[in-house]
């Protein structure tokens, strides 16, 4: 077998730093490799380091609940890895280390893992952009991630204000549209009270994740239901409207009862 040794001179006297290679032939077994000082100098300044392209490279996060982004960089021998905020330029972190004042920015890395993760606690809307994976080769390679955060908010249908006949039925229907991901779970309160475990009877509430509302019926209304009914998806800021319940008409954004029976439940209380 045909093995090629290299052996390294010093560097150019003259400055241009370039490395001058020896390359001899010698007869040997199969079994000879390089020795682990030419390996690892084969592997930091021979092989250019290049992405993973199967990573996601566009997230939706949620504002205020972490997200994260992850760079693979194949190859990378002795180069770092640095997260750069493309609007403003602004080097957020060099390997694991954080050069920012801003400390929702850190970078996440295993030794021996090719996958340089930058973790962005509690996201805001002014998060949002592009940031990039820079590895600090000459010249420098990068790659483009695109964050968008999304600020979530629940909306009950109709009025901000919402006036009752006595005896009818209160209907309050609540969407969470916005979030990225359907919601875990969509309570309902008067006050600071939950009304889905209200012991007053007569309340139903529907949910349904894969659509993002809930349904809030009170039965045969009363003077003392009358308050702040809130609705707080799980992942979305709370929505909220005011309600009275009176007795005899009121001209403006008056709710009429509906037949409950017309109306699906998922739970009664």
């Amino acid at each position: 077998m045909l093995i090629t040794d290299i052996v390294l001179a010093p560097h150019d006297p003259t400055g241009t730093n370039f490395v001058h290679i020896t390359a001899f032939n010698r007869t040997s077994s199969s079994s000879d490799t390089l020795s682990p000082e030419m390996q690892m100098y084969w592997e930091n300044h021979m092989v250019q380091p290049y992405f993973d392209n199967t990573t996601k490279r566009e997230v939706t996060a949620i504002a205020g609940q972490t997200c994260q982004l992850h760079c693979r960089v194949k190859s990378l021998g002795d180069r770092a890895v640095s997260w750069i905020r493309k609007r403003d330029l602004h080097i957020l972190t060099v390997g694991i280390l954080t050069y920012t004042n801003d400390q929702r920015f850190q970078s996440l890395h295993t030794d021996g893992s090719d996958e340089w993760t930058l973790r962005i606690t509690s996201p805001q809307a002014r998060d949002s952009g592009v940031y990039e994976c820079q590895v600090s080769t000459e010249p420098k390679i990068s790659q483009a991630f695109r964050v968008n955060v999304v600020v979530s908010k629940a909306n009950i249908l109709g009025n901000s204000e919402l006036f009752v006949k006595s005896g009818s039925d209160i209907n309050l229907t609540c969407e969470a549209l916005q979030s990225p991901q359907p919601p875990s779970f969509i309570y309902w309160y008067k006050g600071g009270r939950v009304i889905n475990y209200s012991q007053r009877g007569g309340i139903s509430v529907l949910t349904e994740q894969q659509t993002r509302t809930s349904r809030l019926v009170i039965s045969r209304a009363s003077p003392s239901d009358s308050g702040n009914y809130t609705c707080a998806p799980s992942n979305s800021d709370s929505a909220s409207v005011v309600v009275h319940v009176i007795k005899g008409e009121h001209p403006a954004a008056m709710q009429h009862g509906i037949n409950g029976a017309n109306v699906a439940h998922s739970s009664t209380y």
